[in-house]
């Protein structure tokens, strides 16, 4: 599939998940959240839902959680453009309640999980429990944090979701270590796919030149 090909489907999909009513949470949504960034990110990372300022704007990751993450990255040479940035539903649950388990397998099983494979991203950074559990089944996110998770040939890195250090400022420390590990990991990428430039070789016979043949002209 070409980018300009996935990059319409991205498209299609998110048009799609404006107008979705396939589960409750539509009903006090002020705007879906489909998700931003590259078609061909090599790194996609997945929340758990839209908070107040996402619901109003339509992006995800604006409001205080996602300034948070811009701090995380500033300095890395990392930008959000760099991501594709979701989340696991994308509508906004009532008082930012925790989602529900229907709401959870309505919204992944319609959206995120074709979303990931067109992305198809090396690497999945997972904010959050309800993202971690639902992808890779973990208990916890103290559990699988801080270290990557190799599952059906992709990576996997666990960290707390952002706006939990406004409610304990150790997790904040704990997701700056794990974005410490994020950035590692991408500066890796961005090498593999840099283009690799070639020079010719001194010793090779240029174009227009006969090399000399063994024993001389004859």
């Amino acid at each position: 599939m070409t980018k300009l090909q996935r990059a319409k489907r991205l498209n299609a999909l998110a048009r799609r998940i404006r107008v979705c009513v396939k589960c409750p949470l539509h009903a006090s949504r002020t705007v879906a959240v489909p998700g931003d960034g590259k078609p061909s990110a090599a790194v996609m990372i997945i929340g758990e839902g839209p908070g107040r300022e996402e619901d109003k704007s339509g992006h995800p990751f604006v409001g205080a959680a996602g300034r948070f993450l811009d701090s995380v990255l500033e300095g890395s040479g990392i930008k959000r453009t760099d991501f594709f940035i979701t989340n696991i539903v994308k509508c906004r649950p009532p008082q930012n309640r925790t989602p529900k388990r229907n709401e959870i397998e309505t919204c992944t099983a319609n959206y995120l999980f074709e979303q990931i494979e067109l992305v198809d991203p090396k690497l999945i950074l997972l904010l959050g429990g309800v993202a971690a559990k639902k992808l890779l089944g973990v208990q916890s996110v103290n559990a699988a944090r801080g270290q990557f998770i190799e599952r059906d040939g992709r990576k996997y890195l666990v960290t707390y979701h952002p706006a939990a250090q406004f409610y304990r400022d150790d997790l904040g420390d704990k997701v700056k270590e794990d974005f410490a590990l994020l950035k590692r990991e991408m500066q890796i990428l961005k090498r593999r796919r840099s283009p690799r430039i070639t020079t010719p070789d001194a010793d090779a016979p240029r174009a227009g030149k006969r090399s000399p043949r063994a024993g001389g002209a004859g």
